[in-house]
């Protein structure tokens, strides 16, 4: 079984965000983490969804990375039909109870939601690398709790779906341990 891992906004921007101090005093660690991280996406090894790179904005973190990943951003769209069962499954009920508004205002803030937000998609597309006799591994920063998103978070949401889910450095040092050699130099002033 292939396993893929598909990734979250955040967690892509925390990973540029953990070796800036490098990138800043001009060392490889982070040229080459950065480099080892386009490979596995031009490898299809690391999804990033066209949501999710909407959704990372460009600064002076991600301005290089978005023009690199770019060609290799996968097209959600295909997922429509799984987002809107997994909103009519799951999700609908609790927010016209939540909202108490009709049917065609519930429509609208669902609407909203999803343009906005990658979250549903990321999960939808687990589910179908699963359906591809794949293994999906979700790569997110976010954590339980409530937060009062109009839709739960995605570890929960991972949870209920059977959905393997961890956060960056999982990735680097416990996935990619055989291909990753960190070296650590402190001098002691």
């Amino acid at each position: 079984m292939n396993r893929v891992l598909v990734v979250d906004a955040c967690s892509i921007l925390d990973f540029l965000k953990y070796y800036i101090f490098d990138k800043n005093n001009g060392k490889e660690v982070y040229r080459t983490l950065t480099e080892f991280l386009l490979k596995k996406i031009q490898k299809k090894e690391i999804i990033i969804l066209d949501k999710v790179y909407d959704e990372i904005n460009e600064n002076f973190y991600t301005k290089d990375f978005r023009e690199a990943v770019k060609p290799y951003i996968v097209d959600s769209l295909f997922l429509f039909d799984k987002i809107n069962d997994l909103i009519d499954n799951n999700y609908r009920k609790e927010i016209e109870d939540m909202f108490n508004y009709d049917q065609v205002e519930i429509d609208k803030i669902l609407d909203r939601y999803e343009e906005k937000h990658a979250d549903l998609y990321l999960i939808a597309y687990c589910k179908y690398l699963k359906e591809q006799k794949m293994k999906p591994i979700l790569i997110t920063e976010e954590t339980f709790g409530d937060d009062k998103k109009l839709i739960e978070k995605i570890p929960t949401i991972c949870k209920k779906e059977k959905i393997e889910f961890r956060k960056v450095p999982y990735s680097l040092f416990e996935i990619y341990k055989d291909e990753l050699k960190f070296d650590l130099e402190v001098e002691l002033i």
